[in-house]
């Protein structure tokens, strides 16, 4: 069973309005079908020279020389100019009438506008209603400019089509900061990640064909779960992360939509706020761009705080999980995994996978650890429960440490004291048979539940979602950023860590769990 999320609801299935940008929309495709309108007839023609992948082979959509271009072309020219931290907004109609002075004036450098949603040659009326009152008004006062196309593509054909139809909104305007492709429905969650890929590709393979510097905005933890890395890296990212130190995406962005509800002098409503660190203006118009003393060729200033990966990669897994093919994890990138042992008081409940799990790692070459799932309601109890964790592991080896899962709501009504003697009854059973023993919760739980000398005493495995570091205030070696990670031979989500200590090294060198 996963940690509980009560940290930050970010990755949890409710929270698209905590991290997508649109919310409320004007009538979507599917709407208009459902009412009995008839679709327009598909235009003909397709944009030449646009190569668009195959949900059949959905490695077309690596085309690493287009990515070593776009790579080239981001790293040439005046070096200096590269990196430039801006202050913008992104609009729509929920924002109305907008005082583009005001805005302006109000020290905003540029805003990315909304052109449109959906495939506008097969369903009319699909251009924002604002936009262009907003591109000619914002121009006129000197605005940077970019756009977003607001996607209900299912498959790459439609993808297209909302390109080309992107397209001729903004054709006759001039634009200096990419062209950005917006894809946060909720199906789209549940897709695979070949077919978001191609999807993505196909929009901003054919907006890039038109002679625009295409991007992809959405949400952290689909950029984290559905998207190609390869994808990412030929195309601007723009990630939406809303109210945390730094984007929970730890790979490169050139803009952050880190607020949803901004005020700005000139807007009547909230508007969502970004941070731009790559200098679009530059790169897109570089024999027209003036400089104004602000560039920089380092991103070390301008970028917010990285995120710390440790030194290995790790997941957790369960019966929840299923059948896991192993060789697919370590092929994936999975240095260990902790693997349930069990719950309760009793060597009985063992987790249905767990003897399956460990030969499959251990085979695969994945380092493992192991934890047990507590229900306990004293230090009995906790003594019970290290037992019965003692009689399912004795015969295994574990380089990483054998963890006490404290996370149950049916400990709330316990006190702090009795929480700590039920997780120091356990952890000290443990150490006493020769394991490496540490405690596992979420990071509030840790903060004001559990007495501070234990973790002096145990080593500590903190859960703690979408955020850049988790908010436990005191040392610990193990972090659970998320419990919708995506990995090869594994159906479904699941909880992905870092570690921050060589535990390998450590169970060999001082002889624990088995060694």
């Amino acid at each position: 069973m996963s940690a509980s999320a009560a940290d930050s609801n970010i990755y949890n299935d409710s929270t698209y309005s905590s991290e997508s940008k649109e919310e409320d929309q004007e009538t979507s495709p599917e709407q208009i079908l459902r009412a009995g309108a008839s679709p327009m007839v598909e235009p003909a023609t397709q944009s030449e020279n646009v190569s668009v992948p195959s949900l059949s082979n959905p490695f077309n959509v690596f085309d690493i020389y287009d990515a070593h271009q776009k790579y080239v072309k981001l790293h040439s020219g005046d070096k200096s100019m590269i990196y430039k931290k801006a202050e913008g907004i992104d609009v729509s109609y929920a924002q109305g009438k907008i005082d583009w002075q005001a805005v302006k004036d109000s020290g905003i450098d540029y805003a990315i506008i909304r052109a449109g949603y959906g495939n506008a040659n097969k369903y009319p009326n699909q251009v924002d209603t604002w936009f262009k009152y907003n591109i000619e008004e914002a121009t006129k006062v000197g605005m940077d400019i970019g756009i977003y196309w607001y996607s209900y593509a299912d498959d790459i054909e439609t993808a297209r089509y909302e390109a080309e139809s992107c397209y001729e909104v903004i054709k006759d305007y001039d634009i200096n900061y990419p062209v950005y492709f917006d894809i946060e429905e909720p199906k789209h969650k549940n897709f695979s990640t070949a077919r978001v890929s191609e999807i993505i590709e196909s929009f901003c393979s054919t907006i890039e064909s038109k002679g625009y510097y295409a991007g992809v905005y959405t949400f952290a933890s689909l950029l984290n779960t559905k998207i190609y890395q390869e994808v990412l890296d030929k195309y601007a990212v723009w990630v939406a992360h809303w109210d945390v130190p730094a984007p929970g995406y730890s790979y490169s962005y050139g803009m952050w939509q880190y607020h949803a509800t901004g005020r700005v002098n000139g807007i009547s409503t909230d508007v969502d706020l970004d941070h731009c660190y790559i200098n679009y203006p530059y790169l897109i118009s570089p024999d027209t761009y003036v400089p104004d003393g602000t560039e920089t060729d380092s991103s070390a200033q301008i970028y917010p705080v990285n995120i710390d990966k440790g030194v290995a990669k790790g997941i957790d897994v369960s019966v929840w999980q299923g059948k896991i093919d192993w060789d697919k994890v370590k092929a994936s990138g999975v240095d260990y995994a902790v693997v349930r042992a069990g719950y309760g008081d009793l060597a009985t409940q063992t987790d249905k996978y767990f003897e399956a799990n460990m030969e499959g790692a251990e085979k695969a070459g994945i380092d493992c650890g192991v934890y047990w799932y507590s229900y306990a309601s004293s230090p009995e109890d906790a003594v019970l429960e290290a037992e019965a964790c003692y009689e399912v592991i004795k015969d295994h080896k574990f380089e990483y440490p054998v963890y006490y899962a404290v996370e149950d709501s049916s400990i709330a009504a316990l006190s702090n004291q009795q929480i700590t003697d039920i997780i120091n009854a356990f952890c000290s059973t443990l150490e006493k048979k020769g394991y490496y023993v540490g405690v596992k919760s979420y990071a509030n739980f840790l903060n004001t539940r559990v007495d501070a000398s234990v973790y002096s005493k145990y080593d500590v495995w903190v859960a703690h979602y979408g955020v850049s570091k988790p908010a436990f205030n005191k040392h610990f070696n193990m972090w659970q950023f998320t419990n919708e990670g995506q990995i090869d031979g594994i159906k479904g989500y699941v909880n992905c860590n870092y570690a921050y200590l060589d535990f390998p090294g450590i169970m060999k060198s001082a002889h624990k769990n088995g060694f």
